[in-house]
């Protein structure tokens, strides 16, 4: 998608989500207070068409005119932006776009717009816990005493594995062997803290403990990579795996920060691009 599609998705997407539209000022503050475009008041400099208003701004009042020209928004002199339904057809049509956009394009919008993108229940939507569940339950059947430990591991990137649809979700691809080998680098301890407590697994002599993949592998398409790797999974205990998805924003901060800063260095170099600890907070909604 280019840059103005992706503006022009921005806009209508904030406009229809506080009831269809709003004054200029209210729409772009909407947009600014969600952080849902890489620029914004705290990031950008005063524009030239009007030069004591922020670059940004300008930008997007320009995509809102050709809006109005194509019938996506409404023309009108009462400085009200309002979304047609034309205008929610064309934004349809653009959500899918985005959520499909090959590796390469650059996102302009931000990891907040794009976890929007995906939460929308009317629409084909990835099920993280359903499918880390079953996942889960999938290597609590293989027998760890033959699971293959890797004494290295490359840290190129590699390109992500196609996904699939599965009902109305879709599904992005888990190799449970990947997992094992996590588990495996671990020594099958929890990498929170070695010493929290675990049972012996029914198929092996080792310590039940949970995968867990630090970013989430709904974010592949965001990222553009294969987020199934061995450095992106960490071995958890049962008690931590459930609080670093259901505990305290504060909690959830503390572990994300721990399991971070241990392989921020292999995190980023699968990825391709750096990565930063807000970004990570970003993903789970507690930055």
């Amino acid at each position: 998608m280019t840059q103005s599609e992706q503006m022009k998705l921005v806009l209508l997407y904030a406009m229809n989500e506080i009831g269809g539209g709003g004054k200029r000022h209210t729409v772009l503050q909407y947009i600014n207070d969600n952080r849902y475009w890489y620029k914004n008041d705290t990031n950008d400099i005063l524009g030239t068409t009007r030069p004591s208003e922020l670059k940004w701004r300008n930008n997007f009042s320009y995509e809102r005119q050709h809006l109005v020209t194509a019938g996506y928004m409404k023309a009108g002199g009462d400085g009200n932006w309002i979304i047609t339904e034309k205008g929610k057809e064309y934004l349809n049509k653009l959500i899918e776009r985005a959520r499909n956009m090959p590796s390469g394009e650059d996102h302009l919008f931000t990891l907040e717009f794009y976890q929007k993108l995906f939460s929308t229940t009317d629409s084909i939507i990835p099920n993280e816990e359903d499918e880390e569940a079953h996942y889960i339950a999938q290597i609590a059947a293989e027998d760890m005493d033959s699971a293959s430990v890797l004494d290295t591991f490359s840290n190129e990137p590699e390109r992500k594995r196609a996904s699939r649809i599965s009902g109305n979700r879709i599904v992005y691809p888990r190799d449970p062997s990947v997992a094992m080998r996590a588990l495996g680098r671990a020594n099958h301890l929890c990498e929170v803290d070695s010493s929290h407590i675990s049972f012996l697994r029914r198929n092996g002599h080792v310590l039940y403990m949970e995968p867990h993949h630090l970013i989430p592998v709904s974010f592949t398409d965001y990222f553009g990579v294969n987020l199934d790797r061995e450095q992106n999974i960490f071995s958890l205990c049962s008690n931590c795996h459930n609080q670093i998805h259901y505990g305290r924003k504060e909690d959830i901060r503390n572990l994300i920060a721990k399991l971070f800063f241990s392989r921020a260095q292999e995190i980023c170099s699968i990825l391709g691009r750096e990565i930063s600890i807000e970004d990570m907070y970003r993903i789970y909604g507690v930055l």
